[in-house]
């Protein structure tokens, strides 16, 4: 049996063992981490010209934006963009509600976490699915 399930920007099949997932999660990671790269950089250099001018605002907007850029693109790094989830690999899952925006992240047995955007029209469906493959759902 499987389900297709509609989201913004692609759709989830729910099968028996497996999560299939179609959106364009690897664009939106890649994306990500460069744009964290070029404002991590760019605080770098905010820094060092910091050190031949003795602007006390490039010391501190330069490490402000460097940092905050380089923690993001160390959190990016344990993202995936599988496209084909086994149900024997999920750990577990949570739905999550930010700012009105629904997502689901699915945490895999690596450490790794696949978040799967804009599932506002798909919520119910999830949550039945979850609970009749008895995953456990934060």
């Amino acid at each position: 049996m499987t389900t297709t399930l509609t989201i913004a920007k692609g759709e989830i099949l729910l099968e028996e063992d497996r999560i299939l997932i179609r959106d364009n999660a690897r664009k939106e990671i890649r994306m990500a981490m460069v744009s964290s790269a070029i404002w991590t950089a760019f605080g770098v250099l905010s820094v060092l010209r910091y050190m031949k001018s003795g602007e006390e605002f490039l010391l501190w907007s330069g490490l402000l934006i460097g940092c905050a850029h380089f923690v993001l693109l160390i959190l990016y790094l344990f993202r995936t963009s599988k496209s084909e989830l086994l149900l024997s690999e999920i750990k577990f899952v949570k739905l999550k509600d930010r700012f009105g925006r629904k997502f689901v992240d699915f945490i895999l047995e690596g450490g790794k976490k696949r978040r799967v955007t804009n599932t506002e029209h798909a919520t119910t469906e999830l949550e039945a699915y979850f609970s009749e493959k008895k995953l456990n759902v934060q």
